[in-house]
Parts: C-alpha cells; structure tokens; sequence
C-alpha cells in the first residue's frame, strides 16, 4: 500500500490524530484522486459489511469458537495495518461473544467510516424517529437558530425554503463531529419522512462550483459538497428519490 492508502486507512480507523485527520480532510478538499481512493475503500467496506450481515445469522461451528478461542490475538502494528484489519478484530469480537460462543445473533459489526459522515449517521439514526423531541429549537424561531447555529459553527447562512419540495422546516438543532460544531436543520415530508441539511465549517475554503458527492453510510442516503468556508450535507433515509434535488435547492440557498 502507498503512504496514502495507509493514511486513508488509518483516517477511516479514526487512529490520526486530530491534527493529522485535518491535514488529511484538507487533502480530500484539493485532490480528486485522495477523494477517489477514500470513495474506493467506503464502498470495499460497505460490500464487506453486506457480507457480514448476512452471515450473522448463521450458526458458528463449535470448533470453530474453540480454535478462535484458543488463538493469541496477533502483534499489531497500527502504522502498516490495513483497513481490512480493524474489521477482521471486530468480526472477530464478534464470534466470540455471539448467543452462548456459538450463535451470532441480533449484532451488526461496526465499521469505521470516513469524517463526519459517519457522526451525522449516527445523529441522524437517533434524532429522526422522534416527534416531539425532533429539534431543540423549534422553527418559529427561525431568526435565532440562524444566529444561534451560525455563531457557534463559525459561519453566516440562510434557512432553505424546501416547500416546493414536499418538505416542511421544523427547526434546528447543535451537534458535534469530528470534534467541531455542526448546524442541523431538520424538514419532515407529509408521510412523516425526516430529511436533515447539516452544515460545518470547513478547514479550507473553496471559491469554484459545488461538486455533489453521494454516498450511502449506515442504511442512509447522503448528498454532500462544499462551498465558500462550509462542509454540507443533505440526510434521508436508504433509497431516497428526491436527495439530489433537495441538495441542489438547498445549497442555492443557503
């Protein structure tokens, strides 16, 4: 593997530290051929994680437990170990604390993914089956989550319109990824349906057009870019029609 590549790897294990996962975020900034390679391993692990998943239900031979069992866990060595590797340990962990030693049952392995995607996943996963507790401020208040949420991110902006959209503002809220603050502006469709647009100040600013990025994290759909001195991104759930219009509308008016 190239220099890059185990950097990458590392940045997905969240083994950087903070000021190196930045140097890393501002390189996916710039250099197409980083983000291309980054994009190549989140999609190698989400085909892995399929894999997984569907062998989880499946009964683990006896002897099998016992051999694992019995195995010395290998030395490591963070600086050369690849991607695979942190996911081998977790199935690993896995298989031995299955139902009894012999059943993998009701567990999912967990699988590092790159910046704060994977936090706003997880945000999301929560936040967006609530009703009366979906926001912390509700979006009556719409000019004080603007100035509430833009002072503490670092950055102006502008609550989009998404009516046209099927999509209704109902306020916004605080979080935090990768360690910095992130403004979550939350919209429900008429069936119920949560669509969030968060948005972080980014570590470089870009003056050229948006380039829209789709990913899928955790059974959820995102649509993401940058602009000006901000990292955006639009959430809904896993196979979503309409994501790409909602984020071309929204980064219009923002």
């Amino acid at each position: 593997m190239t220099d890059l590549s185990l950097k990458l790897s590392a940045y997905l294990d969240g083994e950087l530290d903070p000021a190196e996962a930045e140097t890393i975020e501002a390189l996916l900034e710039t250099d197409q051929a980083a983000q291309d390679e980054l994009d190549a391993l989140l999609q190698a692990q989400g085909i892995a994680q399929e894999v997984f998943d569907a062998e989880l239900s499946h009964p683990v031979p006896f002897d099998l437990i016992k051999q694992i069992k019995e195995t010395p866990p290998p030395a490591r060595s963070v600086a050369k170990r690849p991607i695979w590797g942190a996911m081998a340990a977790s199935i690993l962990a896995l298989m031995i604390g299955g139902t009894g030693g012999y059943m993998l049952r009701d567990q999912t392995a967990p699988v590092q993914t790159a910046g704060w995607l994977s936090d706003i996943a997880d945000y999301h996963g929560v936040y967006a089956g609530q009703q009366r507790h979906l926001v912390e401020v509700g979006a009556d208040e719409s000019d004080h989550i603007e100035k509430w949420l833009g002072a503490t991110i670092g950055t102006t902006f502008s609550i989009p319109d998404l009516s046209d959209l099927g999509l209704t503002f109902e306020g916004g809220r605080l979080l935090v990824a990768n360690g910095r603050p992130v403004a979550q502006l939350m919209y429900r469709q008429g069936d119920g349906t949560v669509i969030a647009l968060c948005l972080q100040r980014s570590t470089v600013a870009r003056d050229d057009q948006p380039t829209f990025k789709q990913s899928t994290i955790n059974g959820f759909d995102f649509v993401s870019w940058s602009a000006q001195d901000a990292d955006y991104v639009v959430i809904g759930p896993g196979g979503h029609p309409d994501l790409g219009a909602v984020a071309a509308k929204a980064a219009l008016e923002i």
